[in-house]
């Protein structure tokens, strides 16, 4: 029992903890709001999600254990590693430009290489040049909907963002 009680407490961490609690308060506001059935149709919106992303999140999850079996820890540590300095936060910074997909795809990559033995600095920034850098969200929906110029000027004028994100994220992690 005590061995349960151990491996429970380690996977409850602090953002499961904030996640629960925050649950357990949409659902407070929800019996607030209308009773058990204003609560009962939110169950009933947060199975029909499921029912959508489940197998996007089933193939996101299989590639980042796939990547991580498949470039050895050493290879991600030499390019990405604590040591890769500078390097490792440009090579992070601008790997986001072409990764394809969405949130289901690319943060299982993310966290399977981070896991891995890649660094926090570029970690944090191949999630920022991700964010702001995604070439698909550039062309696919920036310039079809506000032209050429704007979405270029605002593109060019992230391309220095990643890179400073992920030498300032690595002394302030953990703090």
């Amino acid at each position: 029992m005590q061995i349960l009680i151990k491996s429970l407490a380690r996977k409850f961490d602090r953002t499961l903890l904030l996640l629960v609690s925050l649950v357990l308060l949409a659902l407070i506001a929800a019996l607030a709001r209308g009773g058990w059935e204003t609560a009962s149709f939110g169950f009933s919106q947060a199975g029909n999600l499921f029912s959508t992303v489940w197998v996007r999140l089933l193939l996101g999850f299989t590639l980042g254990g796939l990547v991580r079996v498949a470039i050895p820890s050493a290879v991600i540590a030499k390019w990405l590693g604590h040591a890769s300095g500078l390097r490792g936060i440009l090579i992070g910074s601008y790997i986001g430009v072409i990764m394809p997909g969405g949130p289901y795809v690319t943060l299982p990559v993310i966290a399977s290489v981070y896991s891995a033995r890649a660094g926090v600095g570029p970690v944090i920034a191949l999630l920022t040049g991700r964010s702001l850098l995604g070439i698909q969200m550039l062309v696919v929906w920036q310039i079809p909907f506000l032209g050429m110029e704007l979405p270029l000027a605002r593109y060019i004028a992230c391309l220095v963002v990643p890179p400073l994100v992920g030498l300032a994220g690595r002394p302030s992690f953990g703090r």
